[in-house]
């Protein structure tokens, strides 16, 4: 019985020895690898999807100069006595972010100021595709620049409303239906 045991302690300390051989082979391993740094060489290669660029482009038939009785008026200013309306059927959402219409500004006098237009509700600009003429349709803008709709603007008041009806935390606040049914609804809020 004495020798069984001493056999059994020998293969007990053996599969020890083994095991802790094995174990100081890795840890040697181990060491001579570089430190992994998860905050600044992160282990997963994680390829985040591309957004899509939005632009604002001017449609492709671009849409018909717009009659006067085709108009959706909307209020700007009680100090102002030009009409401003927009071409529901220009009315263009683009990514839940830009919206782009025909906007038309007549004068007392009945002389029609129209443009294809863009407000890009993420960054609060608005911007100039193309010029219309009655009668001769569309001339498309050469240097187009993004210019910032502000609250105290009295010269342009008609984007400020716009983009207080249309853009809704960042975005768009619809599809087109939405918008018309925004600028007929929402009372103006007049800023000076």
């Amino acid at each position: 019985m004495k020798r069984g045991s001493t056999f059994m302690k020998r293969a007990a300390l053996s599969s020890v020895c083994g095991v802790l051989v094995a174990a100081l082979s890795w840890g040697t391993a181990c060491a001579r690898q570089k430190a992994v740094d998860p905050v600044n060489e992160p282990t997963i290669d994680y390829v985040a999807p591309a957004q899509q660029k939005i632009e604002a482009e001017l449609p492709d038939p671009m849409p018909p100069i717009p009659e006067a009785a085709a108009l959706r008026e909307f209020e700007v200013s009680a100090t102002t006595s030009n009409r401003f309306g927009i071409d529901p059927a220009s009315l263009l959402v683009r990514g839940k972010r830009i919206v782009q219409f025909t906007l038309v500004v007549t004068s007392p006098r009945g002389v029609r100021n129209i443009g294809y237009e863009a407000i890009d509700c993420q960054r609060g600009e608005v911007r100039l595709l193309a010029i219309g003429r009655d009668g001769q349709g569309w001339s498309p803008v050469q240097t187009i620049s993004w210019r910032p709709v502000r609250n105290g603007d009295t010269v342009n008041a008609q984007y400020r409303e716009l983009a207080r009806s249309w853009c809704d935390g960042g975005g768009a606040a619809g599809a087109a239906p939405e918008l018309l049914r925004r600028l007929n609804t929402e009372p103006p809020r007049y800023r000076y």
